[in-house]
């Protein structure tokens, strides 16, 4: 599993573009916009024609998801309102985000997948120390199935426990040479592992 999280920025031709050009790598983009609905609908109406509307997950909006006849939720860390959404529409696949071994074991079973992290240093969270080895060995204990994310690129993901289901990002996927690159390693490692 491959998420590319779009930047917390306004919707742009240039952040459509940066979609686009990585869509063959990902499995789903999470449109993380900050925009107010009217714009994110023409966004959402965009790229629709740009890219195949299943790999569009809305962030936290699902009445957008539901106006553009879309399938995919991702829900910040409120294991309540996910697990009531999830319980509501089985027919979505939902995922959140988290940062604890306790809201991972909240959503075990319930939710599609989660996003953990962060499991590396980042500069998007600067001085925060990242999970630890055995918050990561609990957490992948776990059925649901686990994202990665914080502080992956070429130099970090050799270091990426290899139980993770695989891995997202913001700035990794802004660089496809860049995300070609991690993932082709990432898969190598997962076929011999």
């Amino acid at each position: 599993m491959f998420y590319m999280i779009t930047p917390f920025v306004e919707p742009s031709d240039t952040v459509l573009q940066s979609i686009v050009d990585v869509e063959a790598l990902v499995d789903g983009v999470i449109l993380r916009l900050d925009a107010c609905n009217d714009a994110l609908d023409v966004f959402i109406i965009q790229l629709k024609r740009r890219i195949d509307p299943s790999k569009i997950i809305v962030h936290d909006a699902p009445y957008l998801m539901m106006k553009h006849g879309l399938t995919r939720i991702h829900f910040k860390e409120r294991a309540s309102d996910a697990i009531a959404f999830k319980q509501q529409h089985p027919e979505f696949r939902v995922g959140m985000s988290v940062h604890s071994k306790e809201s991972v074991h909240r959503i075990d079973g319930v939710l599609d997948y989660c996003i953990f992290g962060h499991v590396f240093p980042t500069p998007s969270k600067p001085g925060l120390t990242p999970q630890s080895a055995p918050v990561i060995d609990t957490v992948l204990s776990y059925d649901i199935p686990i994202v990665a994310i914080g502080g992956i690129d070429e130099h970090t993901i050799h270091q990426l426990d290899t139980r993770f289901s695989g891995f997202s990002g913001i700035r990794l996927f802004q660089h496809k040479a860049h995300l070609e690159y991690v993932q082709k390693e990432w898969l190598l490692r997962n076929s011999m592992s």
